[in-house]
C-alpha cells in the first residue's frame, strides 16, 4: 500500500539524496508500526539524478505502507510531471507526432534520452488509468443502487473473449483516424493540467495539483 505525501518538492532540489517523510497529521498511525525499512528509487530530472529514499512501515498484522512523494512513479526513471508534459503535449498538438512530443520533452526537461516509444506507452497508461477509474465508479454505483445492471468491466471482458474466440479476425495497429479520436479524448482529460500550467507558469505546481486532485477524486494513483 502506498501513502502519498504532497509536502516534498523536487523542482529546486539539488541534493542527490531526497529523504521522504510521512504526511503531517499521521504521526499516530505510523507510531503503531513495528519496524521501518527503506526503499530507494532513482530518477532523472532537469540535469540532476536523485535517489528518493522512501520509508516502509511494517505492521504487526503483516501489512506495510510505503510513503512516496507525489511526483514518484515507483519503478519509472522520471517523475510524473515529465510523463504529464509529454502526453499532454502530444494530445493537444494534433499536427505533432510522438517523435515530436519526445523531442519537446527532452528540450523542456534537459533529458539526454526520452523515446517516442515512451510517449506511446505513457499515453496508453493514462488511457488505462481513466478506463479503470470509470469502471470502478460504475461498479460502485451499481452496488449502491442495488440494481442488476452488469458491471462495465465484465461486459468489456465478455466482448473481448467473444472476439478472441471468433475465427479470421485480423488484429492491426490503430490507424491515423483512431489515434486522432483518442488524442482528442485525452486532450480533454489534460485540460485541467494545461490550464494550471499556463496560469501558474510552473509545470511542477500544475502537476502536483493535478495528481492531488485525481487522488482525492478516485483514491488511486494517477500512474
Amino acid at each position: 500500500m502506498y501513502i502519498v505525501t504532497y509536502e516534498c518538492e523536487i523542482d529546486n532540489q539539488k541534493n542527490y539524496e531526497i529523504k521522504i517523510t510521512p504526511p503531517k497529521g499521521m504521526e499516530d498511525f505510523f507510531m503503531a508500526a513495528e519496524n521501518i525499512n527503506y526503499h530507494c528509487y532513482h530518477i532523472e530530472y532537469r540535469d540532476f539524478h536523485h535517489e528518493i529514499i522512501c520509508p516502509k512501515y511494517m505492521f504487526a498484522d503483516g501489512n506495510y505502507v510505503v510513503v512516496i512523494p507525489w511526483f514518484l512513479i515507483p519503478g519509472r526513471p522520471y517523475p510524473i510531471q515529465i510523463y504529464l508534459f509529454a502526453c499532454s503535449f502530444y494530445s493537444s498538438n494534433q499536427d505533432i507526432g510522438q517523435r515530436g512530443a519526445a523531442q519537446a520533452t527532452r528540450d523542456e526537461f534537459k533529458l539526454k534520452y526520452f523515446s517516442y516509444s515512451t510517449v506511446s506507452r505513457s499515453f496508453k497508461a493514462f488511457e488505462q488509468t481513466i478506463k479503470q477509474s470509470l469502471e470502478h465508479r460504475f461498479g460502485e454505483e451499481v452496488k449502491v443502487c442495488g440494481t442488476e445492471i452488469p458491471n462495465n468491466a465484465d461486459a468489456v471482458e465478455k466482448i473481448k473473449v467473444k472476439n478472441d474466440e471468433a475465427p479470421n479476425i485480423v488484429k492491426s495497429f490503430p490507424c491515423a483516424v483512431d489515434m486522432t479520436v483518442r488524442r482528442k479524448k485525452m486532450a480533454v482529460f489534460f485540460q485541467e493540467f494545461l490550464y494550471c500550467a499556463k496560469k501558474e507558469e510552473n509545470i511542477e505546481t500544475a502537476s502536483r495539483q493535478f495528481v492531488e486532485s485525481w487522488h482525492k477524486k478516485t483514491k488511486k494513483l494517477l500512474l
